[in-house]
């Protein structure tokens, strides 16, 4: 018959030995596949090495005139010149985050602080030099009159959307 481990007895001591052993193995047993785990998800990025563009510059259209500068401050602009630029960059808001797939190629758009509205409309998107590019077409209403834009916006993987162009149509000029 066995016996339990009593105090002033030396069985208790290899007992409670063996037992706190056990624990330590098993805590650094877990201790070293969390780590490697942890580790290995920062070597792997879930694409291919063909796939990452590792100092590469995008090659886009030479024929497609660029926007002046679309992020140029509408606090510096006054009247009707910093109401276009807040319905432009509204047009910009719009076209980025249409779903296509719900909204098909229409979408509307309008600006609370200016009063203006408008629908852009032949919304397509595609593909240029391996960015998601979105051309279309945008009216602006506003109290100032009735202006059609034509626009075309494009997505870069590490620094989101930029405006490629968005100028009114029929001028020979850039609006953004």
């Amino acid at each position: 018959m066995r016996h339990l481990p009593r105090m002033g007895d030396g069985r208790l001591m290899r007992f409670e030995l063996h037992t706190i052993g056990g624990f330590a193995q098993a805590f650094k047993a877990v201790a070293m596949i969390a780590a490697v785990a942890t580790l290995a998800g920062c070597s792997m990025t879930g694409r291919g090495l063909d796939e990452t563009a590792v100092g590469a510059i995008a090659i886009v259209d030479a024929d497609a005139p660029l926007a002046g500068d679309p992020f140029r401050p509408a606090e510096n602009a006054e009247g009707a010149a910093r109401d276009r630029l807040l319905d432009e960059d509204t047009i910009r808001n719009a076209v980025t985050s249409a779903n296509l797939k719900e909204q098909g190629d229409t979408v509307q758009w309008a600006n609370q602080s200016t009063g203006s509205k408008g629908t852009i409309t032949g919304l397509e998107q595609r593909k240029v030099s391996g960015q998601v590019c979105r051309s279309f077409n945008a009216t602006r209403e506003s109290y100032d009159g009735v202006t059609l834009y034509r626009g075309d916006l494009c997505l870069d993987r590490r620094t989101g959307w930029w405006t490629r162009m968005l100028t009114p149509a029929g001028s020979g000029k850039n609006a953004g």
